[in-house]
Protein backbone atom coordinates (compact mmCIF):
# COMPACT_ATOMS: atom_id res chain seq x y z
CA UNK A 1 0.00 0.00 0.00
CA UNK A 2 1.43 3.23 -1.33
CA UNK A 3 1.34 6.53 0.79
CA UNK A 4 -1.51 7.82 -1.41
CA UNK A 5 -3.83 5.23 -0.60
CA UNK A 6 -2.49 4.61 3.05
CA UNK A 7 -3.73 8.60 3.42
CA UNK A 8 -7.12 8.02 1.90
CA UNK A 9 -7.63 5.23 4.71
CA UNK A 10 -6.96 7.78 7.06
CA UNK A 11 -9.75 10.26 5.91
CA UNK A 12 -12.07 7.86 5.47
CA UNK A 13 -11.66 6.37 8.75
CA UNK A 14 -12.02 9.42 10.43
CA UNK A 15 -15.01 10.56 8.41
CA UNK A 16 -16.70 7.33 9.37
CA UNK A 17 -16.00 7.87 12.77
CA UNK A 18 -17.53 11.58 12.49
CA UNK A 19 -20.79 10.62 11.15
CA UNK A 20 -21.19 7.53 14.63
CA UNK A 21 -19.96 10.36 16.96
CA UNK A 22 -22.89 12.77 15.34
CA UNK A 23 -25.15 9.39 15.62
CA UNK A 24 -24.69 8.72 18.87
CA UNK A 25 -25.13 12.29 20.67
CA UNK A 26 -28.96 12.43 18.56
CA UNK A 27 -29.83 8.74 19.63
CA UNK A 28 -28.10 7.07 21.94
CA UNK A 29 -25.78 9.77 23.60
CA UNK A 30 -27.90 9.37 27.04
CA UNK A 31 -30.52 6.90 28.62
CA UNK A 32 -34.26 7.61 29.07
CA UNK A 33 -33.45 8.10 32.47
CA UNK A 34 -31.08 11.18 32.08
CA UNK A 35 -32.94 12.62 29.34
CA UNK A 36 -35.79 13.06 31.75
CA UNK A 37 -33.57 14.26 34.35
CA UNK A 38 -32.30 17.30 32.62
CA UNK A 39 -35.59 19.39 32.00
CA UNK A 40 -35.78 18.59 36.14
CA UNK A 41 -32.13 20.00 36.75
CA UNK A 42 -32.81 22.74 34.37
CA UNK A 43 -36.41 23.49 36.45
CA UNK A 44 -33.78 23.57 39.51
CA UNK A 45 -31.57 26.15 37.51
CA UNK A 46 -34.46 28.05 37.27
CA UNK A 47 -34.97 28.16 41.17
CA UNK A 48 -32.02 29.42 42.02
CA UNK A 49 -31.79 32.00 39.52
CA UNK A 50 -35.03 33.49 41.29
CA UNK A 51 -33.55 33.16 44.66
CA UNK A 52 -30.86 36.19 44.42
CA UNK A 53 -34.06 38.32 44.15
CA UNK A 54 -35.95 37.00 46.97
CA UNK A 55 -32.59 37.49 49.24
CA UNK A 56 -32.33 40.84 48.12
CA UNK A 57 -36.15 41.50 49.13
CA UNK A 58 -35.48 40.16 52.53
CA UNK A 59 -32.16 42.43 52.96
CA UNK A 60 -33.76 45.92 51.85
CA UNK A 61 -36.42 45.21 54.69
CA UNK A 62 -34.07 44.04 57.64
CA UNK A 63 -33.83 47.97 58.87
CA UNK A 64 -36.31 48.58 61.40
CA UNK A 65 -37.50 52.51 63.00
CA UNK A 66 -36.20 52.99 66.16
CA UNK A 67 -37.88 55.95 68.07
CA UNK A 68 -35.45 58.21 70.01
CA UNK A 69 -37.93 60.65 71.34
CA UNK A 70 -40.88 61.61 70.09
CA UNK A 71 -40.83 64.72 72.45
CA UNK A 72 -44.46 64.11 73.75
CA UNK A 73 -42.25 64.12 77.33
CA UNK A 74 -39.79 66.30 76.56
CA UNK A 75 -39.60 68.85 79.58
CA UNK A 76 -36.55 67.65 81.18
CA UNK A 77 -34.56 67.77 78.16
CA UNK A 78 -31.95 70.85 78.45
CA UNK A 79 -30.60 73.41 75.98
CA UNK A 80 -27.36 74.45 76.62
CA UNK A 81 -25.59 77.70 74.57
CA UNK A 82 -21.87 78.81 74.20
CA UNK A 83 -23.47 82.40 74.44
CA UNK A 84 -23.74 84.22 77.55
CA UNK A 85 -25.89 86.73 76.40
CA UNK A 86 -29.72 86.34 75.82
CA UNK A 87 -32.03 83.84 76.95
CA UNK A 88 -31.44 79.67 75.55
CA UNK A 89 -33.92 77.67 76.65
CA UNK A 90 -36.52 74.65 75.15
CA UNK A 91 -40.43 74.49 75.30
CA UNK A 92 -43.00 71.72 74.56
CA UNK A 93 -45.43 73.12 71.55
CA UNK A 94 -48.07 72.37 70.33
CA UNK A 95 -48.36 71.11 66.83
CA UNK A 96 -50.30 74.09 64.54
CA UNK A 97 -51.10 73.10 60.99
CA UNK A 98 -49.55 69.99 59.35
CA UNK A 99 -46.17 68.85 59.65
CA UNK A 100 -45.28 67.78 55.89
CA UNK A 101 -42.13 68.62 53.92
CA UNK A 102 -42.88 72.72 51.93
CA UNK A 103 -41.47 71.48 49.00
CA UNK A 104 -42.37 68.18 48.40
CA UNK A 105 -45.52 67.61 50.51
CA UNK A 106 -45.79 64.10 49.48
CA UNK A 107 -43.00 62.71 51.19
CA UNK A 108 -44.59 61.66 54.17
CA UNK A 109 -45.10 58.25 55.28
CA UNK A 110 -48.94 56.83 56.18
CA UNK A 111 -47.77 55.79 59.76
CA UNK A 112 -46.07 59.98 59.97
CA UNK A 113 -49.13 60.98 58.82
CA UNK A 114 -51.38 59.24 61.84
CA UNK A 115 -48.66 60.65 64.37
CA UNK A 116 -48.44 64.25 63.11
CA UNK A 117 -52.33 65.58 64.00
CA UNK A 118 -52.73 69.12 64.48
CA UNK A 119 -54.06 70.20 67.61
CA UNK A 120 -52.61 67.10 69.49
CA UNK A 121 -48.52 65.89 68.57
CA UNK A 122 -46.45 67.49 70.53
CA UNK A 123 -42.87 69.00 69.25
CA UNK A 124 -39.62 70.49 70.98
CA UNK A 125 -39.06 74.08 70.35
CA UNK A 126 -35.77 75.85 71.12
CA UNK A 127 -34.88 79.36 71.71
CA UNK A 128 -31.03 80.80 71.55
CA UNK A 129 -29.30 83.94 71.13
CA UNK A 130 -25.92 83.79 68.36
CA UNK A 131 -23.63 86.77 68.72
CA UNK A 132 -20.29 85.43 67.47
CA UNK A 133 -21.18 84.14 63.62
CA UNK A 134 -19.24 81.16 62.96
CA UNK A 135 -18.68 79.94 66.55
CA UNK A 136 -21.52 79.77 68.86
CA UNK A 137 -23.84 77.10 69.08
CA UNK A 138 -26.67 75.65 70.83
CA UNK A 139 -26.97 71.82 72.28
CA UNK A 140 -29.94 70.33 73.18
CA UNK A 141 -29.70 67.07 75.72
CA UNK A 142 -31.95 64.75 76.58
CA UNK A 143 -31.51 63.64 80.47
CA UNK A 144 -29.48 60.67 79.34
CA UNK A 145 -27.89 59.18 76.56
CA UNK A 146 -29.87 56.19 74.64
CA UNK A 147 -28.67 53.03 73.62
CA UNK A 148 -29.24 52.33 70.07
CA UNK A 149 -30.13 48.22 69.96
CA UNK A 150 -28.77 47.14 66.90
CA UNK A 151 -26.30 48.60 64.50
CA UNK A 152 -27.36 52.25 63.56
CA UNK A 153 -27.72 52.89 59.50
CA UNK A 154 -29.81 56.25 59.19
CA UNK A 155 -30.55 59.19 61.63
CA UNK A 156 -33.68 61.16 60.90
CA UNK A 157 -35.32 63.91 62.79
CA UNK A 158 -38.06 66.33 60.95
CA UNK A 159 -36.91 69.92 61.75
CA UNK A 160 -38.92 73.35 61.06
CA UNK A 161 -36.92 75.53 59.45
CA UNK A 162 -37.14 79.87 59.43
CA UNK A 163 -35.05 80.64 56.44
CA UNK A 164 -31.39 80.94 58.05
CA UNK A 165 -28.06 78.92 57.20
CA UNK A 166 -27.46 77.78 60.82
CA UNK A 167 -26.15 73.89 60.27
CA UNK A 168 -27.73 71.20 62.90
CA UNK A 169 -25.59 68.24 64.33
CA UNK A 170 -25.91 64.93 65.64
CA UNK A 171 -23.35 63.86 68.51
CA UNK A 172 -22.99 60.22 68.95
CA UNK A 173 -20.81 58.56 71.27
CA UNK A 174 -19.12 54.95 70.16
CA UNK A 175 -18.92 51.77 72.61
CA UNK A 176 -15.50 52.65 73.38
CA UNK A 177 -16.33 56.01 74.87
CA UNK A 178 -15.24 58.21 71.81
CA UNK A 179 -17.73 61.09 70.84
CA UNK A 180 -18.54 61.62 66.75
CA UNK A 181 -20.31 64.27 65.36
CA UNK A 182 -22.36 63.97 62.01
CA UNK A 183 -23.46 66.86 59.97
CA UNK A 184 -27.47 66.53 59.69
CA UNK A 185 -28.76 69.29 57.22
CA UNK A 186 -28.51 73.60 56.70
CA UNK A 187 -31.61 74.95 58.02
CA UNK A 188 -31.77 77.35 54.88
CA UNK A 189 -35.41 76.07 54.62
CA UNK A 190 -39.08 77.89 55.35
CA UNK A 191 -41.52 75.29 57.33
CA UNK A 192 -40.92 71.84 57.96
CA UNK A 193 -38.78 68.81 56.46
CA UNK A 194 -37.40 65.61 57.71
CA UNK A 195 -33.58 65.66 57.76
CA UNK A 196 -31.49 62.26 57.23
CA UNK A 197 -28.05 61.63 57.66
CA UNK A 198 -26.31 57.95 57.13
CA UNK A 199 -24.33 56.77 59.57
CA UNK A 200 -21.03 56.01 58.23
CA UNK A 201 -18.76 52.81 57.64
CA UNK A 202 -16.32 54.17 59.40
CA UNK A 203 -17.92 54.95 63.06
CA UNK A 204 -16.97 51.57 65.24
CA UNK A 205 -20.20 49.84 65.80
CA UNK A 206 -19.41 46.53 67.76
CA UNK A 207 -22.24 43.53 67.00
CA UNK A 208 -20.57 42.21 70.29
CA UNK A 209 -20.60 45.10 72.60
CA UNK A 210 -24.78 45.49 71.24
CA UNK A 211 -25.03 42.29 72.93
CA UNK A 212 -23.95 43.95 76.21
CA UNK A 213 -26.23 47.12 75.47
CA UNK A 214 -22.88 49.03 75.17
CA UNK A 215 -23.22 50.12 71.26
CA UNK A 216 -23.81 53.49 69.60
CA UNK A 217 -25.50 55.96 72.14
CA UNK A 218 -27.10 59.08 70.91
CA UNK A 219 -26.12 62.29 72.62
CA UNK A 220 -27.49 65.37 71.65
CA UNK A 221 -28.55 67.80 68.78
CA UNK A 222 -26.69 71.13 67.92
CA UNK A 223 -26.79 73.51 66.18
CA UNK A 224 -24.10 76.17 64.99
CA UNK A 225 -24.39 79.69 64.44
CA UNK A 226 -23.33 80.69 60.15
CA UNK A 227 -20.56 83.10 59.98
CA UNK A 228 -22.58 85.28 57.78
CA UNK A 229 -25.92 85.25 59.23
CA UNK A 230 -27.20 88.14 61.07
CA UNK A 231 -26.49 87.84 65.24
CA UNK A 232 -29.63 87.38 66.99
CA UNK A 233 -32.35 85.89 68.48
CA UNK A 234 -33.09 82.10 66.63
CA UNK A 235 -35.88 79.83 67.12
CA UNK A 236 -36.21 76.22 65.26
CA UNK A 237 -38.67 73.36 66.03
CA UNK A 238 -37.82 69.78 66.35
CA UNK A 239 -39.91 66.78 65.71
CA UNK A 240 -39.87 62.51 65.77
CA UNK A 241 -36.17 61.62 66.38
CA UNK A 242 -35.51 58.48 64.98
CA UNK A 243 -33.17 55.64 64.37
CA UNK A 244 -32.77 53.34 61.44
CA UNK A 245 -31.37 50.00 62.62
CA UNK A 246 -30.15 46.11 61.89
CA UNK A 247 -31.03 44.14 64.60
CA UNK A 248 -30.50 40.99 62.41
CA UNK A 249 -27.17 39.89 64.27
CA UNK A 250 -28.36 40.83 68.11
CA UNK A 251 -32.11 39.12 67.83
CA UNK A 252 -31.98 35.12 68.61
CA UNK A 253 -33.00 32.75 70.83
CA UNK A 254 -31.32 33.56 73.80
CA UNK A 255 -30.54 37.40 73.18
CA UNK A 256 -32.36 38.63 75.79
CA UNK A 257 -30.40 37.56 78.19
CA UNK A 258 -27.78 40.11 79.02
CA UNK A 259 -24.74 39.07 80.19
CA UNK A 260 -24.14 42.51 82.45
CA UNK A 261 -24.53 41.12 86.11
Amino acid sequence: MNKIQLGKLFISIAIALGIMSELYSQTGGQNPAAGQAQPQAQAGQGNQATQPAQSNKTDSSVLTDYLINDFENAEDWRALSTNPIGETKIKKVIQIGSIEDAANPTDITADEKTRFVDGQNNVLGVKTYFMDRGFDRVEVKPPHEYIIPGIARQLSVWALGRQFRHTIFAKLRDYRGKIHTLKISRLDFFGWKKLTVTIPGWLPQSTRYALLDKNLHFVSLYTVCDKKEVPGVFYFYVDDLRMKIDKTDTEYPGSKIKDIW
